[in-house]
């Protein structure tokens, strides 16, 4: 989907990837992203988000949990001015983080890690040093884990601000992210909350609350968003008169305003800043993709041409590539690895010599991976140079180099 998108708006990334592989520069399976245009897209991002009154977190573990990029998305708004929300500024204001090692990881490079424990829960002795981050929001999913939080704010003297995951029939979650508070018995929930000493309920969440509609090309709105705004309409008659309504999945310049009409307070875009969330394609003015996955062929078998891996996505449909040859870029298909197989290498449909790069564009998830990240910037100027290459948890590896 992302290839013939990149060649088209961003080609200057596709050779310079080529150039940094060619030069030793980085190796195989790794992804190289464009940081001028993520800054670009974030901004485009935090202005319309302003315009609607909603604060966005930034979710980094698409992009390798990258401290770097993560400083820069959350800079580009800043000048930009706006009003207040309820518990901040519009716009790009901290960092959501969907486990607790990436909140450790994120938390101990200074950035300001402002949602806890959604998707994943925090565990059950690492209360103490959740606490220490001070964030924003800590989403807690079932009375358990709403005992635990309110023991360790109790013994620590404050009071901790959290969000209920609820769910309802109907409601759709991706295998092995169930969970959640009944829609149905929400009452009774928060008459159990309420009870809990350090602990404020101050909204709620769920996921995913948009999803991409292929046969409609854009992203439609889930039932698990419908049971956010019914859960928001009952904690205003139990008093909560501005409850936080955090709407993540899928935040795009389309869904934004989809999510204001439907009474969102916080949105938290991930794959939008390097313009890989699908409905963008279709965006009258796109962002910029900024992304590119770098590999080179290592063997032939047959027919067919072996890349090296480590970075495939399950989900990503990938399914073409582009050849790097003595008479230019070629575009080939890619075949991927059987669900039971290890990605050590791609497939790709012919003949190549060994060593020739191979770019690759696809919606990925960079932390489930072996993957190096290698963050360039300049494009856009044709000054490229190489800032540093990361590891796929964001742990910095080499520093970078002018080229």
């Amino acid at each position: 989907m992302f290839l013939s998108f990149l060649q088209a708006r961003n080609p200057a990334l596709i050779d310079y990837g080529v150039y940094l592989l060619e030069k030793g520069l980085i190796e195989s399976d790794t992804y190289v992203l464009d940081t001028d245009s993520i800054e670009n897209n974030a901004v485009r991002l935090d202005d319309l988000s302003r315009k609607q009154g909603l604060t966005l977190y930034f979710m980094s573990k698409q992009l390798g949990r990258n401290p770097e990029i993560a400083r820069r998305v959350l800079a580009a708004g800043k000048n930009i001015s706006g009003g207040q929300s309820v518990s901040g500024e519009y716009g790009f204001t901290g960092m959501v983080t969907v486990d607790f090692r990436e909140a450790l990881l994120l938390h101990s490079a200074g950035l300001p890690v402002k949602h806890l424990g959604h998707l994943c829960q925090v565990p059950s002795l690492s209360w103490d040093t959740a606490l220490d981050m001070k964030s924003e929001f800590i989403t807690i999913f079932s009375h358990e884990k709403a005992q635990e939080l309110s023991l360790a704010a109790k013994r620590r003297g404050l009071v901790q601000n959290v969000l209920l995951r609820i769910r309802n029939e109907g409601d759709i979650f991706y295998q092995g992210q169930e969970g959640g508070f009944p829609l149905n018995s929400l009452g009774e929930t928060l008459d159990h909350i309420e009870k809990l000493q350090g602990l404020r309920l101050a909204g709620l969440t769920s996921f995913p609350c948009f999803l991409y509609q292929e046969n409609e090309g854009k992203a439609s709105p889930t039932p698990n968003a419908r049971t956010l705004v019914q859960g928001a309409a009952l904690l205003r008659e139990r008093g909560i008169e501005k409850p936080v309504i955090n709407m993540p999945s899928c935040n795009s310049l389309a869904t934004i305003p989809l999510a204001a009409e439907l009474g969102a307070t916080h949105l938290e875009p991930g794959h939008s800043l390097t313009g890989t969330n699908p409905d963008n394609i279709n965006e009258k003015h796109p962002l910029i993709p900024a992304m590119l996955y770098m590999s080179e062929v290592s063997h032939q078998y047959e027919d067919r041409s072996y890349c090296f891996g480590g970075g495939y996505y399950r989900r990503s449909n990938l399914c073409r590539a582009l050849v790097k040859t003595a008479n230019g870029y070629e575009e080939t298909g890619v075949i991927t690895p059987a669900q039971e197989s290890i990605d050590y290498h791609l497939q790709l449909t012919g003949r190549y010599p060994s060593g020739s790069p191979v770019c690759m564009a696809f919606r990925t998830q960079i932390f489930t991976t072996r993957s190096h990240v290698a963050l360039v910037e300049g494009l856009a100027r044709s000054k490229p140079g190489l800032l540093g290459i990361w590891d796929s948890s964001g742990n910095k590896i080499t520093r970078g180099n002018k080229t």
